[in-house]
């Protein structure tokens, strides 16, 4: 019974370590000779010294190592895998056979103490054929593509093969014997990596055990570098080991790493595109989507959309409402098929249940090479709808312009053919490669020939030009050739039928090909006979006219210094009458008859109004004869000045002056004194039953400075706006409002000399405001005295210059 438990456990020790060792199998690469570890189950079978439980353990382990070859990832048809199973295999029948054996000289040796010799001899051959396979099973862990390290419970190396050599740069004899942990484990993982084993020494836990892990390892050099880590637990008897398979995943993680930035740049081409699109799988259900598609179809993330039949959610009804069957949906002809399909005007439907027209594109998508699904693009085509309505629309009206402007073009023709007839306009085309030239009707008649006359070369034109014009002529069209300017523009004489000449003005454009050279040049004859004529004449009018304006400029001059002398020279005796007759009413008024006072007041009055008469007739004339330069003047100023001088009627009338901000401008100062004085003294004179009011300002722009003197006076009728600016023009009686009638004269002379205009607003019995402008750039203007004829003929040669 015993003799049966033992045995019976040694086999079920054998497949458990055989079944692990399948499972490892299972899940490590097929190029790792991990099947070779299946002698240990035949070993432990061994143990049970059975024979035939050895040769159970044998076949066992011969069809879990190819099966395990099967089940296991990696190139099923690699050299390297493809030997580690036949090796494995050799083992596993190398070590059933020593087993075998050895049981074999256990019997024999039990029955028969003669053959012992024999049967040492047996096993030693039988051991070292057993060695042999051991150093074969070493070189072929040596030879095994992952490094391989062995270390036992205390984490001592006891096995490093040649991968390892190469992965970490330590050799064997550095290697073994060193503790695993500090030689190639860093040291953030060390820790928890002894932890782990300490776990395993005092209740057994192997969670770690048999598992990929990934992690850091260190290179001699320091180097720290990505593996993949598993280990194998291997108990003999009452002691343990472990295998720990090592592989390099450097690239392995650098190809991933590649990856995953051509899938986040592909995710965000994608994400970036105008188009929405998703995809769909054979049964109509959204594999992926991009959030363009999620956002036309009014949701938040295309995370919603993943799952669900595409067609139920966005496809379901046509724009009438009713309702659209998956059987007749385009889309799903792409896999149905397996060809592209594309539809321009149909409609897709919103998360809110609203539709908007769409134009999709619905390709097949191979997985593999089987097909799987189909990719969707589609595009909004709302916006392009509303303007190919509108576009056709405006196409519509734009036929119905256009035949209309036939109609105007084919009558803007025959007007163009009458004008040119009554216009007596030639039309000409000249072929510059053929020299043959198109004259109209026109062309001919204006010079006296028959319309049919057949004018057809350029030699009709040239041997028709005076002999004078001749050269010019030529050599203008050979210039304009040459220049390849916009227009060409000549002006000869050409021979009429009957023998004279008439002046003909020629205008065109021509045509170059790509070297420069000339094609065509088409333009116009224009009669300018009697233009020409009239030039010459004009100009024999000019000039006396010139002659005529400097006679004038003679007289303009004399008549200045007369007024000027005059006026000063009759103040002389007109003092002298004043004074008298001042004298004669003070010291005989109430002495003579009430005729005699009448007589004397009339003389005294007389004389005072005729010596304002010429103090004003001299200021007019002064207005250019005394005229000072132009300088920055400010007109706020000129207001002060204004206001000091009509201080007395001001007060007297107990009128309100007021102004806005005014500018500065480039004027005669004095002058600008004297146009305001006289604007607010007539405000102020010409004022009704109310106290004046009186008030200035301005406006500026880009050219003109603009003021303005509003008043509330008793106006001026419509009728007499222009006549009130005139020299010595009044519209009331010398008794109702006195004065002499130049100062708005005055006003006027001084605006127009600063190069402006003035004029009035007004209506009787509702106030007036006088308007003038100033430019606001002003030419540079000289100070002449008419008291100097050759500084007043230089200021006006000046003058005539400038215009």
């Amino acid at each position: 019974m015993n003799a049966f438990n033992s045995h019976h456990r040694g086999l079920v020790i054998a497949a458990a370590v055989a079944t692990a060792i399948f499972v490892i199998d299972c899940n490590v690469e097929r190029n790792l000779a991990i099947s070779v570890l299946y002698i240990v189950a035949v070993w432990i079978a061994y143990a049970t010294h059975r024979r035939s439980v050895v040769l159970i353990a044998a076949a066992v382990c011969s069809l879990l190592t190819p099966l395990g070859w099967y089940l296991s990832p990696g190139d099923a048809g690699g050299i390297d895998a493809v030997w580690n199973r036949v090796l494995s295999l050799l083992a596993i029948w190398i070590t059933a056979g020593l087993c075998w054996k050895a049981l074999s000289l256990d019997a024999q040796r039990n029955t028969s103490n003669l053959l012992g010799e024999h049967l040492q001899q047996e096993l030693k051959s039988e051991h070292h054929r057993f060695t042999e396979v051991q150093e074969r099973c070493k070189l072929t862990i040596d030879a095994a593509l992952d490094a391989v390290v062995m270390i036992d419970q205390n984490s001592q190396i006891i096995g490093w093969n040649k991968q390892a050599e190469l992965t970490f740069g330590w050799a064997r004899s550095e290697a073994l014997g060193q503790s695993m942990a500090e030689l190639i484990i860093p040291d953030r993982f060390r820790e928890e990596y002894l932890r782990c084993l300490q776990r395993f020494e005092q209740d057994g836990d192997g969670t770690t055990m048999d598992q990929r892990m990934e992690m850091s390892a260190l290179r001699r050099d320091g180097e720290e570098f990505p593996i993949e880590l598993s280990i194998i637990l291997l108990r003999c008897d009452d002691d343990h080991q472990f295998s720990v398979f090592i592989r390099d995943i450097t690239e392995h993680k650098a190809t991933l790493e590649e990856l995953r930035k051509r899938d986040q740049q592909i995710t965000t081409l994608l994400n970036s595109t105008a188009e929405g699109i998703y995809g769909i799988d054979l049964e109509g259900r959204c594999t992926f989507a991009n959030t363009t598609c999620a956002r036309l179809l009014g949701y938040d993330t295309p995370e919603e959309l993943f799952g669900a039949n595409m067609h139920q959610l966005i496809h379901h009804s046509r724009i009438d409402g009713t309702p659209y069957a998956q059987s007749d949906c385009q889309i799903y002809q792409a896999f149905r098929k397996n060809e592209g399909v594309h539809v321009d005007d149909e409609h897709f439907w919103r998360k809110d249940g609203t539709s908007f027209s769409v134009e999709y594109w619905s390709y097949p998508v191979h997985v593999e090479g089987a097909l799987g699904g189909s990719v969707v693009t589609f595009v909004d085509t709302s916006d392009r709808k509303r303007r190919e309505h509108l576009q056709t629309k405006r196409y519509e009206e734009l036929e119905g312009r256009v035949a209309l402007h036939d109609q105007e073009l084919v009558a803007m023709r025959d007007r163009l053919d009458l004008a040119l007839e009554g216009a007596n306009v030639g039309l000409w085309d000249w072929d510059a490669v053929t020299d043959e030239v198109y004259f109209s009707k026109t062309a001919k008649t204006q010079l006296g020939y028959d319309a049919e006359m057949p004018w057809t070369h350029f030699r009709d034109w040239e041997t028709r030009l005076h002999p004078d014009d001749h050269d010019e002529a030529l050599q203008c069209v050979k210039k304009y050739f040459q220049e390849r300017g916009e227009v060409y523009q000549s002006t000869f004489r050409l021979r009429c039928e009957n023998g004279t000449y008439r002046w003909i003005l020629s205008q065109g454009h021509g045509e170059f090909d790509e070297s420069g050279k000339p094609l065509r040049l088409i333009g116009v004859h224009i009669d300018i006979h009697e233009q020409i004529e009239n030039e010459k004449i004009l100009e024999w009018l000019n000039g006396e006219l010139s002659r005529t304006i400097d006679a004038l400029h003679s007289s303009n001059i004399d008549l200045q210094q007369f007024a000027y002398v005059a006026s000063h020279d009759l103040q002389t005796p007109l003092r002298a009458i004043a004074n008298f007759a001042q004298f004669l009413q003070d010291d005989y008024a109430g002495k003579l008859d009430a005729t005699a006072d009448d007589y004397l007041q009339r003389i005294v009055q007389g004389a005072h109004r005729m010596q304002q008469l010429i103090r004003d007739l001299l200021g007019y004339s002064r207005v250019e004869s005394r005229a000072a330069p132009f300088q920055p003047t400010s007109l706020n100023d000129a207001f002060q000045d204004a206001l000091e001088m009509l201080s007395s009627s001001i007060a007297e009338t107990g009128a309100r002056v007021t102004r806005d901000e005014l500018p500065t401008i480039q004027a005669d100062k004095s002058q600008m004194s004297q146009l305001l004085t006289n604007l607010i003294g007539n405000a102020v004179k010409y004022h009704g039953d109310k106290p004046p009011e009186v008030h200035v300002w301005a406006e500026t722009n880009d050219e003109f400075h603009t003021l303005f003197v509003r008043d509330n006076g008793i106006g001026i009728s419509p009728q007499h706006h222009e006549r009130v600016f005139e020299i010595f023009r009044r519209l009331h009686t010398q008794t109702a409002y006195p004065g002499t009638g130049i100062g708005l004269a005055v006003c006027r002379r001084i605006v127009n000399r600063h190069g402006g205009d003035i004029s009035v607003k007004s209506q009787e019995g509702k106030g007036s405001t006088f308007v003038f402008t100033i430019p606001v750039n002003q030419p540079e203007v000289d100070e002449f005295d008419a008291d100097n004829p050759d500084a007043i003929s230089i200021g006006h040669d000046k003058a005539l210059r400038d215009v």
